[in-house]
């Protein structure tokens, strides 16, 4: 009787965080149309390729044929997708009268038939000849905006399209004379040189020769930030703006969306203030946090779900109590760490070199197309053969432990350890079933996702999914090794007095353990960066080693510390480390193939 009201209490409270992941989902989608402001629309748009592409049209209620208004494409950049584009002015843009077509470009979000490729600028001119075909955008009064990669696409395409106005670019070059009235949006901490003319510091860029030449003054000149040179009326305004951010700041500046407002206002509605509203102003931080409530109301209800089935009969017999032995000393647990540590600064600015722009993996292996996401699976792959030669190494020189005793195989008469394993596996193929129901139903209904400023929990395209399997094995080998060989049962910790503060405690160290690493290199590499002497690794002459990869470290160093905190839950309620194993390293696979960029990106 008791287990089957805490399996309906569990259940109960599987329905209650689901319910608030789907409200707050619609907050965000309210959010994004304005309160019924702005009509949003998924598009597929048939490109010159004849293939279909991903995009998201924001119109303002005001912009009809008989009152067309400004257009502007968005672009996001590399790595990324359209969703992205309300951080940096979709958003706020559409809610002063602009008519915005956020695309997916090819190989990005849900545009991946094509790969990525500057080639066909990723299909940012399909998205630009599509824009002005709408018959509510006044052809005349068309402009461009994109950040990063997106930023490099946006003066491509402008080139290409002498009919455009106004052009921002954000964390990007100093643009081209050929292109009309162009705002610099600039990082003063831009970590990625190639946005930087490869010097520092980037308030310094006054003064080099290839930004000046963009602006058409002479080399003995000053550029002057905060400046507007030339003027709109022909086409000649330049303007660079110095905003405090670093590469990804820039994306998420509320000092970028007011640059661009004020921009685009003068270029294409000639300041109009008709439906102007204060700059500063802005809604778009409520939209995140939205769908990261919603995020994080999923994760919990889908753990509620797993309370609840571990309950019954089928499930329960898999479980077994945590053991309360250690094998190793606390002593040795720290210097274990310390090891973890000093391996992730050397393995993951070396091994993740393999992903990224013209990686080697995905041009000789078609089935693995994902660029950055080879880089973090050669960065795991090695990580788990090095873990598991210590973990043997360990094993043989240390005192016997029973593997069966730490939930590595099982210790029952009724079960074996296959049956627990596919148990195991079974329970956490519903978990990740019932958290794509809770993001399907957001999306196709809302056009909402379970998101923070990058793609999280998407649901797959036929693509991607096919690249689930692939992607997976090397997941689940590390996991398994580190999560489960390593954490749980080389440097498993004492039990505290409760199982929270056990699943605490646990969580801390282990985070310390392999975490710290990536959070020194992080510091390493930005607190210089943010001092003004430059990003740490181009210090010490080793700029490849910077870059988007420690970039990206902003999203997988929070991303590990909640797949650890899960690995640590399951264990606990489990005993074995089966549970934690497959259900977060199916959900990190998820992220990767969801949201990675497909296919070789083209110089």
């Amino acid at each position: 009787m008791k287990s089957r009201n805490a399996s309906r209490s569990s259940f109960l409270g599987a329905i209650l965080f689901a319910i608030l992941t789907l409200v707050f989902a619609y907050l965000a989608s309210l959010i994004e149309r304005d309160f019924g402001r702005i009509d949003v629309r998924q598009l597929q748009i048939m490109t010159e390729e004849m293939q279909p592409m991903a995009a998201k049209l924001y119109r303002p209620l005001t912009a009809t044929a008989e009152n067309p208004a400004p257009g502007l494409l968005a672009l996001h950049g590399y790595q990324s997708d359209k969703e992205a584009t309300s951080t940096f002015g979709a958003l706020e843009l559409a809610k002063r009268g602009f008519v915005v077509l956020a695309i997916d470009q090819f190989g990005h979000g849900y545009s991946t038939i094509l790969p990525a490729s500057n080639k066909n600028m990723s299909g940012s001119n399909n998205g630009y000849q599509y824009l002005k075909s709408l018959p509510f955008v006044d052809q005349h009064r068309l402009g461009i905006f994109g950040h990063s990669t997106g930023a490099l696409n946006a003066i491509r395409v402008a080139k290409l399209n002498p009919d455009h106005k106004a052009v921002n670019g954000l964390s990007s070059n100093g643009g081209d004379p050929e292109i009309h009235n162009y705002l610099l949006t600039q990082g003063l901490y831009e970590e990625i040189g190639g946005y930087r003319e490869r010097s520092f510091p980037v308030k310094e860029l006054v003064h080099n020769s290839a930004r000046l030449l963009a602006f058409s003054l002479p080399e003995n000149e000053t550029l002057k930030w905060g400046y507007t040179y030339g003027n709109f009326a022909d086409g000649s305004a330049r303007r660079a703006d110095l905003v405090e951010g670093t590469h990804l700041g820039v994306m998420i500046a509320k000092e970028s969306n007011r640059r661009a407002i004020e921009w685009f206002n003068t270029a294409l509605q000639n300041g109009d203030k008709s439906y102007w509203s204060d700059p500063a102003q802005q809604t778009y931080w409520y939209k995140e946090f939205a769908g990261l409530f919603a995020l994080f109301f999923a994760l919990i209800s889908s753990l509620f779900v797993a309370n609840a089935l571990l309950q019954t009969s089928y499930f329960s017999a898999a479980t077994q109590p945590v053991t309360t032995k250690t094998a190793i000393s606390p002593k040795t647990w720290w210097r274990f760490a310390m090891l973890n540590i000093v391996t992730t600064l050397v393995l993951y600015p070396l091994l993740t070199q393999w992903g990224g722009a013209n990686e080697p993996i995905a041009a000789h292996l078609a089935f693995m197309p994902l660029e950055m996401g080879n880089g973090i699976i050669t960065w795991l792959a090695v990580s788990a053969v090095l873990n598991l030669i210590f973990f043997l190494a360990w094993k043989k020189s240390a005192p016997p432990i029973s593997l069966a005793e730490f939930g590595v195989f099982s210790q029952q008469h009724k079960l074996s350890t296959a049956n627990i394993i596919l148990r195991f596996l079974a329970l956490s193929a519903v978990l990740i079933g019932w958290l794509y129901l809770l993001a399907g139903f957001a999306h196709w209904y809302w056009g909402a996702e379970l998101r923070f400023l990058w793609p999280f929990l998407k649901p797959l395209t036929p693509e991607r999914f096919n690249l689930f399997l692939v992607y997976w094995l090397p997941i689940l080998a590390f996991f398994f090794i580190y999560n489960g060989l390593i954490l749980t049962v080389q440097m498993k910790q004492p039990l505290a007095e409760s199982a929270v503060s056990t699943l605490v405690i646990w969580t801390l160290k282990v985070v310390f353990a392999a975490v710290g690493g990536l959070c020194l290199l992080w510091l390493f590499h930005f607190i210089p960066n943010f001092m003004q002497i430059g990003p740490g690794f181009d210090l010490i002459g080793l700029p490849q080693f910077g870059g988007r990869w420690m970039m990206m470290l902003a999203v997988i160093i929070p991303q590990f510390i909640v797949l650890l905190l899960i690995n640590n839950w399951c264990y606990l309620k489990t005993g074995y480390l089966y549970l934690g194993v497959f259900f977060t390293s199916l959900l990190m696979t998820w992220i990767l193939v969801g949201g990675q960029v497909i296919g070789r990106f083209l110089a």
